[in-house]
């Protein structure tokens, strides 16, 4: 999906619609408001074009691909439960920063490391038992030394 790069006239005209936070050649940040607005139109049923359109911008400025984008981050910002941002999240993982998930997507996440950590449960067991038998049959046989026991000979 390649977007359409914005001229400097655009650019210009882009920038000063007050629902925009920032804006550069290939990009254009939206305010909450702008979020917030959009996505009160689309649960009334207007397409995303005409939303755009009486927001202040020009659709065949922006392009279909691009208007197809902005509702589908609006619509994951509505869902994931977490409210509308000016700016995107990011996330740090080497600080322990984590992106929110939708709820649905971080049910499926917890089901999953449920099961992940029943099988480990489940392994580790298997190992305990395994050793407990290995030190059973070693010391119930007669005449057998242990390895430290032979090494002092």
């Amino acid at each position: 999906m390649s977007w359409k790069t914005f001229t400097p006239e655009e650019l210009v005209k882009i920038r000063q619609n007050p629902y925009v936070k920032s804006a550069t050649a290939h990009m254009i940040r939206f305010t909450s408001l702008f979020k917030e607005e959009f996505w009160e139109q689309i649960e009334r049923g207007m397409k995303p074009t005409d939303i755009i359109r009486s927001m202040g911008f020009d659709p065949e400025v922006l392009g279909e691909s691009r208007i197809s984008g902005i509702a589908q981050h609006i619509r994951e910002q509505a869902e994931s439960g977490t409210g509308f941002r000016d700016v995107r999240q990011t996330t740090l993982l080497n600080e322990g920063l984590h992106k929110p998930l939708p709820p649905s997507k971080a049910l499926l996440h917890m089901q999953h490391e449920i099961a992940y950590l029943k099988q480990e449960m489940e392994f580790i067991k298997k190992i305990i038992l395994a050793d407990r038998e290995a030190r059973r049959k070693c010391s119930s046989k007669p005449g057998q030394t242990s390895s430290s026991e032979s090494s002092k000979k």
